[in-house]
């Protein structure tokens, strides 16, 4: 029986082959920039493609069908609070605000001397 190597690189003249060895390729690159992880899937299809007088089969046609599946860069998240309504709310709807001011341009305090 002939290995299943040789056949992939017979298969559609080599241009399985190349597709293969392209899609692997990137993947292993994008597999090392997102630190994440990816798959590549070959589905190989059999069909009888004529049958003899007497049932038996002695042609086909095969079919290669690739998938590839690159990790994805992981995705940030942001945290938001949810109001009676179902809102979101950068602000917790249940807890008082603090009124706060910019005292930086304020005028200093008066400092004591010391008698």
């Amino acid at each position: 029986m002939k290995a299943f190597s040789l056949f992939i690189v017979e298969l559609n003249e080599g241009t399985t082959n190349a597709a293969l060895s392209a899609d692997f390729a990137e993947l292993l690159r994008t597999v090392q920039t997102t630190g994440r992880a990816g798959s590549l899937t070959l589905k190989v299809k059999v069909a009888p493609a004529t049958r003899s007088n007497s049932g038996s089969v002695d042609k086909v046609t095969i079919t290669a069908d690739r998938k590839l599946e690159l990790p994805k860069p992981e995705q940030a998240s942001d945290f938001f609070w949810l109001t009676e309504d179902g809102e979101t709310s950068r602000n917790h709807p249940r807890q008082q605000e603090l009124q706060l001011r910019d005292v930086s341009t304020a005028t200093p305090p008066p400092t004591f001397k010391e008698a």
